[in-house]
């Protein structure tokens, strides 16, 4: 949809503002184009509602917004809006609402008190790996130093929950041996947290670490990121794939291996014995909309 004008001075100068929080913040110049977009169509839509103050905006009036945009047609093709796009567009409401709030009042992110329940069925993972089929996928890397890696590599994305990028960006300083856990400084969410390692899983990493890592680094490397490829270059994203790739080929389980796939394993076995908070908080979720899905997964396939 194009950009839909403004006329309301408040509007205009509060979509102004929010934009430049969003890159001071560090967004990158596509985020802030589309969270001010999104941001601009819900204040268009308050305009055509007759609201004029951004103290107006309530719970009532959000939630009337949203069923508008859920039953809106689309103007290139039949149909209405996907879910993925009714999340995006929750997410740009969401924080300049909070945006807003924070001028007068120290709120944090998830605390405007503003609820938007969005149906996630369609985007929901229809699969995850049994605790069997993880143990056949960890006994598929054998004792050679790539195998050794890639088990530090299952280790990060299922036994610790890690994002893909957390994985990539982790540093091996960040792995504190002593105390058992890794700190995440650099996550999607920006909110730092620290992870505990079982018992297995650290062994796995300073397997890796003491063992591996070091062999396959030039002996005058500098380089600090923990996943390194065979040739002591820092582990790209797409090596990354590749390597999830082949162990998906080696096991031959029917399922496709992705580092999102070992985190919606993990969420969901631990969700099994753990409240969903602690779930959200071991995945670094700020939002418990966001880890629901586990709930429908652990009741999918342990009842």
């Amino acid at each position: 949809m194009k950009k839909l004008e403004l006329n309301t001075i408040t509007f205009i100068e509060a979509l102004e503002r929010f934009s430049i929080r969003l890159q001071t913040q560090g967004a990158s110049e596509r985020q802030v184009s589309s969270k001010t977009n999104g941001v601009n169509e819900f204040l268009h839509y308050l305009e055509q509602n007759s609201i004029a103050k951004l103290s107006q905006i309530n719970q009532k009036l959000v939630s009337r917004y949203f069923e508008y945009l859920r039953n809106r047609p689309l103007e290139t093709k039949d149909g209405t809006m996907s879910t993925a796009y009714l999340l995006k567009h929750r997410e740009s409401v969401l924080r300049f609402i909070e945006f807003v709030m924070n001028q007068q009042n120290e709120i944090g992110q998830g605390q405007s008190g503003i609820q938007i329940r969005i149906d996630k069925t369609e985007k929901l993972p229809k699969e995850i790996l049994l605790e069997n089929e993880i143990e056949v996928l960890f006994n598929a890397c054998d004792s050679s130093l790539l195998g050794i890696r890639d088990k530090a590599i299952l280790s990060l994305l299922y036994g610790c929950g890690l994002r893909r990028k957390e994985a990539l960006q982790l540093e091996i300083n960040e792995i504190d041996l002593n105390k058992g856990r890794i700190h995440i400084d650099k996550s999607k969410t920006k909110n730092a947290r620290d992870i505990p390692m079982s018992a297995k899983v650290q062994q796995n990493i300073e397997e890796y670490l003491f063992n591996v890592r070091n062999l396959m680094l030039d002996t005058t490397s500098e380089l600090t990121s923990f996943l390194i490829t065979e040739r002591g270059t820092e582990m790209s994203d797409s090596a990354l794939a590749k390597m999830m790739e082949r162990l998906s080929e080696k096991v031959n389980m029917g399922k496709s291996i992705t580092c999102h796939l070992l985190r919606h394993s993990i969420a969901t076995h631990l969700h099994r014995n753990m409240t969903i908070e602690d779930v959200a908080k071991f995945l670094g979720h700020t939002c418990l909309d966001s880890t629901m899905i586990y709930t429908h997964l652990k009741n999918e396939y342990y009842g």
